[in-house]
């Protein structure tokens, strides 16, 4: 049978048949029937405990807080006010007559009564007028200067009219009559609208105070020192590719591969990665006690394909060591370093891929028989 991978070599009795490439790689003395393969075997250590001084032994300012009393306080709240009330005016129902058709006096009038009379009536006044006569004895030629004058008065001229005399004059009696009127109902004001004053007291209240009587301060106490115990890890025998271990003849083809991550240039692996193998490799292999996992490391072409090989046992190593911590015997773990032998794609040496393409080769794969 051909060696299957490039730093694994299985083999069964007859590995004679192998290339006489491989033949330096083959184990002394193979028992027919049975397989092999070439190994990294981690490094083996022990745990010793050391004390690490964490915090020295010094002084340190304890804060003596502050000293208070309390200090009760009456505070007016709400001072004094008035308060002004409105009362409003109260009505007196009276009823009132209302004159829809007022009455009037009607009149009785009652004609004069007259008697019939005469009166006398004057009507030409008494007069006088002077007469001129003749003068016989006159010695003038003009009779006008020896004239003679004398006075003749005439008696009034009186006529009896007759006449009505007043006996009776006329009057007038009257009397009311008519009228309407409708009683009607109406509020007077009884009492004015007013305002009440009111006196509001104030309101006080007690306020409980705080009031500084020693102010905050500071003490020196000694503080002791404090030790953390650590675990060491003391490797004491050297791990590597020097050991063949029996394996089943038959690997299987199909890998578990994870996102397994390291820190950049390094083997150390993630707390991230940690939890993914804890999830999913470390679970199978703690129920099924029997089950033995190859832990198979690559690279990327990028870089030395020395440094790519060593880089990839490191990382393998690594796996493996992690899960001897956690419980898991080495006899159980097989770690093995590929480097850039196996690549997923064509990203060799020489040809320009994208950083996608190279991160599908950096990969860890488990193998479980």
């Amino acid at each position: 049978m051909k060696p299957i991978y490039t730093f694994i070599a299985l083999c069964c009795a007859f590995t004679f048949q192998a290339q006489e490439k491989y033949l330096d790689k083959l184990p002394d003395n193979p028992e027919p029937g049975k397989c092999y393969a070439k190994c990294i075997v981690p490094d083996v250590f022990d745990i010793e405990t050391i004390q690490i001084l964490e915090v020295p032994a010094h002084t340190a300012l304890k804060v003596v807080p502050a000293e208070y009393k309390v200090v009760r306080d009456e505070v007016v709240v709400k001072p004094a006010s008035k308060k002004y009330t409105f009362i409003p005016p109260t009505f007196a129902t009276v009823v009132d007559t209302f004159w829809v058709e007022e009455p009037y006096n009607k009149q009785y009038p009652t004609e004069a009564v007259f008697e019939e009379v005469f009166e006398e009536v004057e009507v030409k006044s008494k007069s006088g007028k002077w007469v001129a006569g003749e003068n016989p004895d006159c010695p003038s030629i003009d009779p006008n200067d020896c004239r003679i004058f004398h006075f003749r008065e005439d008696p009034a001229v009186l006529r009896s009219i007759p006449v009505k005399k007043l006996v009776t004059p006329a009057r007038s009696t009257s009397k009311q009559v008519g009228g309407k009127y409708k009683l009607v109902k109406r509020e007077v004001l009884a009492t004015p609208a007013r305002t009440e004053e009111v006196i509001i007291p104030e309101v006080r209240d007690v306020v409980e105070r705080r009031v500084l009587v020693r102010d905050e301060t500071t003490r020196t106490v000694n503080v002791p020192a404090t030790y953390t115990t650590v675990e060491k890890r003391v490797i004491t025998k050297k791990g590597g590719m020097t050991a063949w271990r029996e394996v089943p003849c038959t690997l299987p083809e199909q890998a578990i591969i994870l996102p397994i991550n390291y820190e950049l240039g390094s083997a150390r692996l993630t707390a991230k990665s940690k939890s993914i193998i804890d999830k999913h490799i470390l679970s199978k292999l703690k129920v099924d006690k029997s089950a033995v996992v190859e832990v198979g490391s690559h690279t990327d072409s990028r870089g030395s394909s020395m440094s790519n090989q060593s880089l990839s046992e490191r990382r393998s190593k690594s796996v493996v060591e992690y899960l001897n911590q956690k419980g898991i015997k080495t006899s159980r773990l097989i770690a093995v370093g590929y480097g850039e032998s196996r690549l997923l794609n064509n990203c060799k040496d020489g040809v320009n891929c994208s950083e996608s393409k190279h991160a599908k080769n950096r990969r860890t794969e488990f193998k479980f028989f």
